[in-house]
């Protein structure tokens, strides 16, 4: 989503003076990987298109559906479907669906505009707090047996837990996933009960009433607890007896919280690293279940929103399998408020929740390698530079489910200068044009190979030289103030992205700092790896007074041993 470029450098110019009420260093460099925004769900100025999954009751996708099975809303209006494709694994349309108009001969809707096949990543998340020993004995196996129907060339996968015990970053190697997967084990943090009151299973169940059973089990159980008297009446008993059994239920009630909480903290960890890959992002969760509040916490509506914001499916997969049915009310309930986190996440994210199955092989198979997908387009209304809600749907009730982006952002009603000379700096990245607002120079040379750097990687150093005296200062507190980005991309010789490097520069300089560049310039240097090849080297530099950039294209051949 492109935004108002003077918006923007005022923000970064009022941070920086803010941040120049105390004293501050004169320099402060962060750098971070850069990927561009994935293009699995996109908006351009003319076209937005969506991808749908269509599952059974069981969880299998559905073949052989056609634009006019479906409706699109975009933020509640209906919308005329002007492309549809049926796609498989390999990326290739399947027929072109047929959209009968009333009253007239069936037309065709033209196939959408399929993108080239992208690498699949797949994050298998293996919530290890609320896994027992045998359900993560049967997710291990499942596992295993996943991943040793072996992987395609381009696709990766990574293992994160809710833990930290057993991760590992995204990788092909089927024999180091297996191997890693092995070493998998509960690691869960028991609450500490309490013999005066409600167990912690039900803790939330007490705390809220939402039971009147439980209630009254709790309250009985705390009586021995309470300090009863024979000067007390039942009633003033029970007052005591029901003050002890709720702090029993509070200290339960924020263990439990605090389980879940790092659950999700585990899980935003997951979504972030998947955001910087380019690719089809998939998470796959793997849980017996957890603790939050019903209805919408904050702190489920924020992953949520973050995983829809990085266009990240997430797959659930209850990891008890098939269960023996409970009868009782209350088994039901607690059963509900566990897995309802599970289904609010596959929800939420446009994924599929897998549970009642022994199969779990054959869940993780559904949801990382889905057989048969769809893709849509539509022409949308003026562009914004809005969050809009996507909504898709059966024009006939189905007993199908539906999996979509739940929304996409409206590009910004920019002017075409807007969109050239002060561009965001992702539109900058894949356009071929040199631009010359912010005074500075680009050079590639050769650089050594650090430990740790991937065996077959060849590095290049990317350096950029500043003429000071071209740039303007906001002034701070006797401080000259001014921001800088540098954006340094690797392109292969068609265009698509390889790797890339983001660094913010904040300035904040003295008049003796300011006069020492002035005279001997800015310098920075990143370097970027990759295998031997030929690239175009995409270097894009944004300065904070006016928004000002430069953009500049080189042609580099890195050569191996």
């Amino acid at each position: 989503m492109a935004r108002s470029s003077g918006a923007a450098a005022f923000l970064i110019l009022y941070t920086l003076c803010l941040r120049a009420q105390t004293p501050a260093r004169e320099v402060v460099i962060r750098t971070h990987v850069y990927t561009p925004p994935s293009t699995t769900l996109r908006a351009e100025s003319d076209l937005v298109e969506s991808g749908l999954t269509v599952r059974d009751s069981r969880g299998r996708t559905v073949a052989g559906l056609h634009a006019s099975d479906f409706e699109v809303l975009d933020n509640g209006v209906p919308q005329q479907i002007t492309a549809f494709s049926e796609l498989r694994p390999n990326g290739q349309p399947g027929a072109p669906a047929i959209l009968p108009a009333s009253g007239k001969p069936s037309e065709t809707v033209p196939p959408s505009n399929v993108p080239a096949a992208e690498p699949k990543f797949v994050a298998f998340f293996f919530d290890d707090f609320h896994m027992g020993n045998g359900e993560m004995l049967f997710v291990k196996r499942a596992a295993q047996a996943f991943i040793a129907k072996g992987l395609k060339p381009a696709d990766k996968m990574s293992i994160v837990t809710t833990s930290g015990q057993g991760d590992l970053d995204f990788t092909n190697d089927a024999g180091l996933f297996a191997e890693r997967l092995s070493h998998l084990a509960p690691h869960n943090r028991y609450v500490v009960p309490s013999y005066c009151g409600v167990s912690p299973i039900d803790s939330y169940i007490f705390l809220h009433n939402l039971d009147g059973q439980i209630v009254d089990e709790a309250i009985g159980a705390a009586v021995n607890c309470a300090g009863c008297s024979n000067q007390d009446t039942p009633a003033s008993c029970r007052a005591k007896a029901y003050g002890v059994a709720q702090q029993a239920a509070s200290s339960a009630w924020e263990q439990l919280q605090a389980q879940s909480h790092d659950t999700l903290a585990a899980l935003g960890f997951a979504a972030k690293r998947l955001s910087e890959v380019n690719g089809t992002r998939i998470l796959v969760l793997t849980s017996s279940g957890f603790l939050l509040r019903p209805g919408a916490p904050p702190e489920l509506a924020s992953f949520i929103d973050g995983a829809v914001r990085r266009n990240i499916v997430v797959h659930a997969i209850g990891a008890q399998g098939l269960e023996a049915r409970m009868t009782g009310p209350k088994d039901s309930l607690r059963r509900s408020l566990f897995l309802m986190p599970l289904e609010n996440i596959a929800n939420g994210t446009g994924g599929h929740y897998f549970r009642d199955n022994n199969d779990i092989a054959g869940d993780m198979e559904l949801a990382a390698n889905p057989e048969v997908t769809y893709m849509l387009a539509f022409k949308p209304g003026s562009p914004d530079g809005k969050f809009h809600t996507l909504k898709i749907r059966f024009k006939t009730k189905r007993g199908d489910s539906l999996e979509f982006r739940p929304g996409y952002f409206s590009r910004a009603d920019e002017s075409e200068k807007a969109l050239t000379a002060r561009a965001p700096l992702d539109d900058a990245v894949f356009s071929k044009q040199t631009l010359h607002d912010v005074p500075a120079t680009v050079t590639l040379a050769d650089a050594q190979p650090k430990d740790g750097d991937k065996e077959g990687m060849i590095p290049v150093s990317i350096r950029i030289t500043f003429d000071v005296n071209g740039l303007q200062f906001a002034t701070a507190k006797g401080r000259h103030m001014q921001q800088l980005v540098f954006l340094m991309t690797l392109l292969d010789a068609n265009g698509g992205f390889v790797t890339g490097k983001e660094s913010i520069m904040d300035l904040a300089l003295t008049d003796e700092k300011l006069a020492s560049l002035k005279k001997d310039g800015l310098k920075t240097v990143a370097t970027l790896n990759a295998p031997a090849g030929i690239y175009q080297v995409r270097t894009i530099v944004r300065e904070g007074m006016k928004g000002g950039l430069t953009a500049s294209t080189s042609a580099v051949e890195l050569r191996g041993k």
